[in-house]
């Protein structure tokens, strides 16, 4: 459904798939990357984007041992 602003709310049968949207991706569509997220009470569709992301970052040879959250937050 489209809300407003660009939002769309998407309800599934499935949880299976839910959870998919949800913890796969990214996701891009048309050649746009799509942010999408659970639906909260808060909510705001005249925001102009999330005010809240969260994003998978990746440190491709970076050695175990420096996972850490002090050093992690510094890179």
């Amino acid at each position: 459904m489209d809300v407003e602003n660009g939002y769309f709310l998407a309800k599934f049968q499935s949880t299976v798939d839910y959870d998919k949207v949800l913890s796969q991706g990214p996701w891009v569509i048309f050649g746009h990357y799509l942010t999408v997220q659970p639906w909260t009470i808060d909510f705001n569709p005249n925001l102009p984007y999330p005010n809240l992301l969260l994003s998978w970052i990746r440190f491709p040879g970076l050695p175990s041992h420096l996972y850490q959250k002090q050093i992690l937050m510094e890179i």
